[in-house]
């Protein structure tokens, strides 16, 4: 086996590995009932946990010689690509959102729980896109699987709408997990009232932010297929000179 691809295998168990350890203890430290797994953040990590751990065995197994050195089936690339991109949203909603409005402060928001959600908002997320920017470069990509970023986070707003409307109740009174999605606030689905702004309600209409997160995402997954094939391009040069 080549060092440098012996080398690659090695450093992408370890970027996984520490993923997932960091991923599981997030879980297990902010865990406090079934309620805890409506939330996007821990089905999100849950999710990216599974295909990790898929690739981390495939790596394994590559490395001790059980199976050729090849890029995976691409179904499973396409699979971990909108996972990444899943997780990449509890980062960045998380940061930007629900940490800054978070009642206790956003260091505490992170550090709350021994550090339990910055495992599963940070550490975990930046590993995982990490992982598919230095690992993934052989996957077989189309613009249009950009797209495809779209489909967990639709997903999961369907279920939370029909769980709100069925009436199911986050914290006592909100119709969903989230203050982005709380269409039971005073500005529900398409109103506009920043004074409103607080840990239920960004004080925008859940519709217009249900848009604005889709464009961002798909703009996101574009990006992030761009960064892969430079990538990309960049081993297939190395390895020509070698």
């Amino acid at each position: 086996m080549e060092n440098n691809i012996k080398k690659q295998l090695i450093s992408g168990i370890i970027v996984k590995s520490v993923a997932i350890i960091a991923s599981i203890y997030g879980i297990m430290r902010t865990t406090s009932g079934i309620m805890t797994f409506t939330y996007f953040t821990n089905l999100s990590n849950i999710a990216v946990d599974m295909i990790l751990f898929t690739f981390l065995l495939l790596d394994i197994r590559a490395l001790t010689g059980r199976t050729e050195i090849k890029a995976k089936p691409n179904i499973l690339y396409i699979i971990k690509f909108m996972l990444t991109i899943s997780i990449t949203l509890t980062f960045l909603v998380y940061m930007f959102l629900l940490a800054p409005t978070n009642e206790t402060g956003i260091l505490h928001s992170y550090f709350d729980n021994y550090a339990g959600s910055f495992c599963v908002h940070f550490v975990t997320p930046v590993l995982a896109i990490m992982d598919f920017f230095l690992f993934d470069y052989l996957y077989k990509s189309t613009p249009v699987h950009a797209l495809y970023a779209t489909i967990p986070p639709l997903v999961y707003v369907v279920y939370v709408v029909i769980a709100g409307y069925s009436g199911v109740r986050w914290n006592g009174t909100m119709y969903a997990p989230y203050n982005f999605l709380n269409f039971g606030a005073a500005t529900g689905w398409f109103g506009y009232d920043l004074s409103k702004l607080g840990s239920e309600s960004l004080g925008i209409g859940v519709a217009y932010m249900i848009i604005v997160l889709l464009l961002i995402f798909i703009g996101i997954g574009f990006m992030y297929l761009k960064i892969k094939d430079i990538r990309n391009k960049v081993v297939m040069k190395q390895s020509s000179y070698e």
